[in-house]
């Protein structure tokens, strides 16, 4: 069943929503009705010490939690008071493909003072959410609660607490995203996370940062943002007093933040977890929970005598936390972490690398059938030595034992815009292979990981209440390979090296099973959400594997899902965490013989792919003692406008020996604009133009006996490239037939201490140190051939 209306005024919208509901009573007289409201409105709010623009679904964030109970009919109307289009996705939620809520793909946007009204019937039960699928909207507020009760309960408790957790920033989410796009490591620097030289020493790292360094690998880490605040239902901190010593309190926990994974850990005891994405599973006990951006469990804690007891969630980063207290009377502290220690980290995936014998180049595009059979006893062994990094252990994700004797691996789809899929053959060779224990835990005790007395979760601890097979055969299987890949460098992101954009649909056919193998080819952590269905995660549970609709792939490890193509649609799969979505780490899996409604003609999908090719723009000026200059950038996935100036504050004359009177009273200047197009990550030729009066110019006319000009234009192509070390490469040739070849890099000495340099064939030289006063603004000097010593104020925008 199917409800739609758009309106555009509020009496339009409630007497057609009046009207719907009249003709919708004798078609939901099967189902119980439950109705909700939903606004969206711009407003100011305080999270963090200072009042921002956000977003408030009834002008509260998070959103209200919205009840049902299995079998209910919802009708939710979305009045969108804002400015700007918006929609909402329902996560995890079964729902038909046209209210999934991801614009262009499968809803219209609400446009500004539009009311969507959708009704469906609820088929499931668990704890799940919603959040805008539109741009940056979710990091702003928009989001909340999703509760479906089952007909009749199976879990004894005595009360319960929803349960959201998000991160919170200050800064305008699309300013965020152009920082990382930047490539600026002011974030860092605020975590007190920065991996600069005296650092990297301090912790014996230096030699694996070398090894990084050479196969232009920038440093690791575990988030990219930094966050003033972790929120808890929207505050830092919550207490719920009337939790009584020896009741069980289900919590029903969602991680609804846009880039941060929480450790939980209660200082009462262990927590029990019942359900996992919605989906109940056999009961377990954990000390430690280590949970994913977008995932969602169902715990139950017992509430010990004498005192409140906190239940904790610290970012996975070590940033900061938000506290839950549970009772009356003296606190009792959840324990505190150590942050964690990416040196060692960065130490253990260099050794990984090593033993696969791979490459930077390759992390970045995904590994062929070829490499993948020669690497995988190397691969199995670096995971085995890697049980020290509890961060990744921690989620029991380990390299598949896969039989690989069944696999056609020379005649897989290796066309570069095609996903790795089998061929017919090799399919059915791989139809009697029982491919539900691929990712066995290595750990022990019945895949349990220990530390101390600590339970520490991870996935094979999930086990579904019944067998979650399917009947290979009744369904053909077919299989793909997912790569996940990207560059920290200019922030791209993206699945076998194609992002949305350059990639966008994968065909499938209803009634066949889908069965993915993700290898994690990056240094972070990606939680990957599909829509509109719910996938097993094989682990060591076999056929009783757990159903999930998110699943988290660690740095250099692998993970194999399965789900039945059995909602016909256009469903999206991405990584959760959200810039990482908005910079390409996307595809949608479109159903052969689905139709979309007509009215999508008129929201292109087009427009979709608009969110991982956005321009972005920035820029610098330094004004010091010797010089001014200035520096431009306008840049997408493809493409790179550069707009570089300085200019003297001495006289030419001073220091140069001409003829031209001119020439002698001039200040020296050089103003380069360039049209640089990326053919790989590390090579893009350009096009571009210089205006100067500097030295290697006007030698040029007098040594041909010409008149020197006061301003010397030229036109000049070359090639920029990414060598080892990060050393900026540029050949150019200007349209007088002069080469010059450049070399410019930057060392990180110390947290707020940078060094750079630069050395070029026209015998130019230069050094500077700068100091990073706060994101903005720098404290900047050194020497230059052209400009001499000085030292000055940088201004970054």
């Amino acid at each position: 069943m199917k409800i739609l209306i758009i309106c555009n005024t509020w009496k339009e919208a409630i007497f057609l929503c009046s009207i719907m509901f009249l003709i919708s009573i004798p078609l939901l007289a099967q189902h119980p009705i439950r109705e909700y409201t939903l606004t969206l409105r711009q407003q100011k709010v305080n999270k963090a010490g200072k009042l921002v623009s956000a977003i408030t679904v009834n002008d509260s964030i998070p959103g209200p939690t919205l009840y049902f109970t299995e079998g209910d009919s919802a009708i939710i109307h979305i009045k969108n008071e804002m400015n700007v289009p918006s929609s909402v996705h329902w996560h995890g939620i079964l729902i038909p493909n046209f209210y999934d809520g991801v614009p262009y793909l499968t809803t219209p946007t609400i446009a500004p003072g539009s009311t969507f009204t959708e009704g469906f019937v609820i088929r499931q039960t668990g704890t799940y959410w919603y959040h805008s699928h539109v741009s940056l909207q979710e990091q702003s507020g928009l989001y909340g609660a999703f509760v479906i009760y089952p007909k009749k309960e199976t879990h004894k408790y005595d009360k319960e607490k929803t349960i959201l957790l998000s991160d919170w920033t200050n800064e305008n989410p699309h300013q965020v995203l152009n920082n990382l796009k930047r490539g600026q490591e002011w974030y860092s620097v605020k975590k007190g996370q920065a991996q600069s030289l005296n650092r990297v020493i301090a912790h014996h790292g230096l030699g694996e940062r070398i090894k990084m360094a050479w196969q232009r690998m920038p440093p690791m880490d575990l988030s990219d943002v930094y966050y003033p605040a972790f929120l808890a239902n929207g505050q830092r901190s919550l207490s719920f007093p009337n939790a009584k010593p020896g009741e069980r309190i289900r919590l029903r926990i969602i991680d609804g933040s846009s880039s941060s994974f929480f450790h939980l850990q209660f200082s009462g005891g262990e927590m029990q977890i019942i359900a996992a994405d919605g989906q109940d599973v056999q009961p377990v006990k954990v000390s430690r929970l280590l949970m994913g951006v977008a995932e969602t469990y169902d715990v139950i804690i017992t509430i010990p005598q004498n005192g409140k007891y906190e239940l904790r969630a610290t970012a996975q980063d070590g940033s900061g936390y938000t506290s839950l207290y549970f009772g009356k009377g003296a606190a009792h502290e959840a324990p505190t972490l150590p942050k964690p220690d990416l040196f060692h980290m960065e130490g253990v995936m260099m050794q990984t690398m090593a033993g696969m014998k791979m490459k930077m180049g390759q992390m970045n595009m995904y590994m062929s059938p070829k490499m993948m059979k020669r690497e995988m006893p190397y691969i199995k062994k670096a995971y085995i030595d890697r049980e020290d990094m509890d961060m990744a252990g921690s989620l029991g994700m380990q390299m598949p034992e896969m039989d690989m004797s069944g696999m056609d691996m020379e005649n897989m789809d290796m066309d570069d815009s095609a996903e790795m899929g089998m061929n017919d053959s090799a399919m059915d060779n791989m139809k009697s292979m029982d491919m539900s224990d691929t990712n066995r835990n290595m750990n022990t005790d019945n895949g349990m990981a220990k530390k101390g007395d600590s339970v520490i979760f991870n996935y094979d601890m999930l086990k579904a209440l019944h067998s979650t097979n399917f009947d290979t055969s009744l369904h053909h299987v077919r299989n793909l390979t997912f790569n996940l890949t990207g560059s920290m460098w200019r922030y791209n992101w993206s699945i076998n090296g194609k992002t949305l954009s350059e990639r966008d649909s994968i065909q499938i056919q209803e009634g066949e099973v889908l069965r993915i193998t993700m290898y994690n080819q990056t240094m972070m952590y990606h939680p990957m959400h599909l829509h509109g269905h719910f996938f097993r995660v094989l682990n060591a549970n076999g056929t009783y594997s757990p159903l999930k609709h998110t699943v988290i792939v660690p740095p250099m490890r692998s993970i194999t899902i399965e789900f039945l193509a059995n909602e016909k649609g256009n469903w999206f799969f991405h990584c959760h965490l959200l810039y990482h979505m908005m910079s390409g780490m996307s595809r949608s899996f479109q159903y052969a013989d689905y139709k979309a409604e007509p009215i999508m003609k008129n929201y292109p999908k087009s427009k979709l792919f608009n969110d991982d090719n956005h321009w972005f723009f920035w820029g610098d000026a330094t004004i010091a003692s010797n010089r001014e200059e200035g520096y431009l950038s306008y840049s997408n996935r493809k493409n790179w406008i550069r707009i570089k100036g300085d200019y003297g504050m001495w006289q030419e004359g001073k220091s140069y020996n001409v003829s031209s009177d001119w020439w002698k009273s001039a200040h020296p200047y050089e103003v380069s604009g360039t049209y640089e197009y990326f053919v790989t990550r590390f090579l893009r030729p350009y096009l571009g133009m210089v205006v100067s009066n500097k030295d290697e110019y006007k030698r040029f006319y007098e040594t041909h006996n010409k008149h020197v000009p006061l301003n010397d234009v030229r036109g000049m192509v070359g090639i920029h490239y990414l060598l080892p070390f990060f050393l900026n490469a540029d050949l150019r040739m200007d349209s007088r037939a002069h080469m010059r070849f450049t070399l410019d890099g930057q060392t990180w000495l110390f947290p707020r201490i940078w060094l750079t340099y630069m050395a070029n064939t026209d015998k130019e030289y230069e050094a500077n140190i700068e100091y990073m006063l706060n994101e903005h603004m720098s404290l900047t000097g050194g020497y230059n051939t052209d400009y001499k010593w000085g030292g000055g104020l940088m201004i970054r925008f």
